[in-house]
């Protein structure tokens, strides 16, 4: 009797160290859920600052702004831009191309526009490349179900 009770209680301890020193590690399937979603977050919030900045580009008064201000929301904008292609890995590939596609129309037009340009033909030559990028980048919000 003695030994069968010496030997569920040597049982009993086993089965508690072993138990106690198992791995707690999440699934590499969890991870990976983890890291997408994190990578999501990351590229929404380029997004959403990609957005702010473009519209406030937008919406700038030529009678009212400067060239200085011009020159600090295009440098917002090309910087979140750069944010963006970092992160537009975690967009699917047709929004990522929509993506891509307005921002280089944007560049474009940045890249054309000379110092010597005044605001309003700044602003007028901006115009419609950011209300497209404007737009797409709502469309790839939605797609990666961004807050």
């Amino acid at each position: 009797m003695k030994r069968r009770l010496c030997a569920a209680a040597l049982c009993a301890a086993v089965l508690v160290s072993v138990s106690a020193c198992s791995d707690d590690d999440e699934s590499p399937e969890a991870k990976a859920s983890k890291s997408a979603s994190a990578a999501a977050t990351a590229a929404c919030g380029d997004l959403d600052r990609l957005k702010q900045d473009t519209d406030a580009l937008t919406s700038l008064d030529p009678a009212t702004t400067s060239k200085d201000d011009v020159k600090s929301a295009v440098d917002k904008v090309t910087d979140d831009l750069s944010a963006l292609a970092e992160s537009s890995g975690n967009l699917n590939s047709a929004a990522g191309a929509a993506v891509k596609a307005a921002a280089d129309s944007v560049k474009s037009v940045l890249q054309s526009v000379g110092d010597s340009s005044t605001v309003q033909q700044t602003v007028d030559a901006l115009k419609v490349p950011l209300e497209t990028l404007s737009g797409t980048l709502t469309t790839a919000r939605s797609g990666l179900k961004c807050p």
